[in-house]
């Protein structure tokens, strides 16, 4: 059994060597195909032994991948962007599978997870079952000149989902750093398939999520009812997610839309997919600008509860909201007068993020009372003593917050691990 891991690549050398560092162990043969590298993109693939060839750039994305196939000549295709990299222990449970594969000729790839994250494993912003290995010989092409996915005689792949095992895919490529010219990028070549009278059944939703994260509400909103429509669409990973872009951004928009016209879609969303924290997510937004604040609360514990225990082959974006959700559970639960509780989230919160100043004001207005050295024992427990990041923050945030003596404590305390 041969296996043959595939890039398509472009000025990647910030990325490409963890990338096929992670793969290496697995390929007997990696194709690196270079789109008009300026960088050390190419250098560093060959370093791989990476065999290099080179594309001229159509603005299709399909015919770069399909090119690349041409040249592997594995039984089995990995096909990883150099944005891509696998979990440590992924290689090793692939060969596993792939070798118990090899005379099952019942499926033609492998499903795997994919975490979109920013900065570190430690911070998903989603999740996505996704199709990065397939049989190689057999006639499995890319379709598309964006988003494009591989069929097998222009029909979909038999895919096969392993479920005692983990096949885990990092992607660091959508970032929040890095979205706005992707999703500005993915519009021009959506654009194009539309006027080209190209639409499959996830044009329309490519086209909302794009405007979504561009904040164009509007078009946003549009696009999401026409994917609704699309007859096929309710069979994709990602068939609940209209429902979220047009929910928002009705809510974004609500001097236009009424809460009765928006309650209808959050209505039909909550009927279709009960289960995916997504939509429970969207349902506590509208309650919250409803003032129904125990409504609200309800929903977004509900989400988190599912979101704990997700199993869906569904696309799942609700990690990359949970920041803000604990923070409005500690606010809505302040409303309420349940200190309790909002001192518990915005405790959350700052698991999360460290250097959330108005959590960290929230909490802090709750335990201002209590002695310094309590004080102190209590962020102890959310911040490393000897991290001088962590230290510069709490004397920044209690010079803010009027606590000459905390501030001054930090002061001493950075200095001293400073020195």
């Amino acid at each position: 059994m041969q296996i043959s891991s595939c890039l398509i690549v472009k000025n990647e050398a910030e990325n490409i060597a963890r990338c096929l560092e992670s793969i290496k162990s697995i390929s007997d043969e990696i194709i690196v195909v270079d789109t008009g590298s300026t960088d050390n993109t190419v250098e560093i693939a060959k370093s791989y032994g990476a065999r290099i060839y080179f594309y001229e750039w159509d603005n299709n994305f399909s015919n770069a991948r399909n090119f690349a196939l041409e040249k592997a000549t594995g039984d089995w295709i990995i096909f990883l962007d150099a944005d891509e990299y696998f979990e440590e222990n992924t290689p090793k449970e692939l060969k596993n599978v792939l070798k118990h594969m090899v005379y099952n000729k019942d499926y033609d790839a492998i499903l795997c997870k994919m975490y979109n994250i920013e900065g570190s494993e430690s911070k998903i912003i989603s999740e996505s079952p996704t199709i990065r290995v397939f049989r190689g010989k057999s006639g499995i092409r890319y379709s598309g000149s964006i988003h494009e996915q591989p069929l097998k005689n222009g029909n979909k792949l038999r895919i096969a989902h392993i479920n005692d095992v983990s096949l885990i895919i990092y992607h660091t490529g959508y970032s929040y750093s890095l979205q706005p010219q992707k999703y500005s990028r993915n519009l021009e070549l959506l654009n194009k398939r539309i006027e080209d009278n190209k639409i499959d059944n996830l044009t329309y939703y490519y086209m909302s999520g794009s405007h979504n994260q561009l904040g164009n509400a509007e078009e946003a909103i549009r696009y999401a009812l026409l994917a609704l429509k699309e007859p096929t669409f309710d069979k994709t990973i990602v068939a609940y997610q209209p429902y979220v872009f047009l929910i928002k951004n009705m809510l974004h928009l609500k001097d236009r839309y009424t809460f009765a016209e928006i309650e209808k879609y959050a209505d039909e969303a909550l009927m279709q997919f009960p289960k995916h924290p997504e939509i429970w997510y969207i349902r506590a937004l509208l309650k919250k600008e409803q003032l129904d604040t125990p409504a609200a609360i309800e929903s977004y514990l509900k989400a988190i509860e599912l979101n704990k225990s997700f199993d869906l082959l569904m696309n799942n974006n609700f990690p990359s909201h949970l920041e803000d959700v604990y923070f409005d559970l500690a606010t809505l639960s302040g409303l309420i007068g349940d200190q309790i509780h909002e001192l518990d989230y915005y405790f959350e919160v700052l698991k999360i993020n460290k250097q959330n100043f108005s959590a960290l004001e929230g909490l802090y207005k709750i335990i201002k009372n209590q002695q310094p050295a309590e004080i102190i024992l209590f962020l102890n427990t959310i911040y490393d003593r000897e991290n001088k990041e962590d230290l510069k923050f709490l004397n920044l945030a209690m010079g803010k917050l009027n606590n000459i003596t905390l501030a001054n404590y930090y002061y001493d305390a950075y200095n001293k691990v400073n020195s």
